[in-house]
């Protein structure tokens, strides 16, 4: 990877970031269980399928901020998550967001 290869630390987090939002932008759906899959997802327009624990931090931060979102589903299961995958699958079709940068999501902000 790239990343390793950056002289400081500040070119090092941000060919990690690239590289990162790289591998998000390839799918056209994304499971997750981690909050920032969840709100990277949000702002590349990416259709993602979120997997609550039992803690419930990611449905209680969906309930609050997201639920609204058209491109966005709670699953508490893996069953469940592979049934809003095919979903949004069916949804989208072929179609994948288009490929953004950290400046343009900063420019989404």
């Amino acid at each position: 990877m790239s990343s390793l290869k950056a002289e400081g630390t500040v070119e090092r987090a941000m060919n990690i970031m690239h590289n990162g939002l790289a591998i998000l932008q390839q799918g056209r759906v994304l499971v997750t269980d981690r909050l920032h899959g969840h709100i990277l997802s949000v702002l590349l327009d990416i259709p993602h399928v979120l997997l609550d624990n039992c803690h419930q931090k990611l449905s209680s931060f969906h309930n609050t901020w997201t639920r609204g979102l058209k491109n966005c589903r709670l699953a508490d299961n893996a069953e469940d998550a592979s049934r809003y995958v095919m979903e949004l699958l069916d949804e989208y079709g072929d179609s994948l967001p288009p490929r953004l940068t950290a400046a343009d999501i900063k420019e989404k902000l």
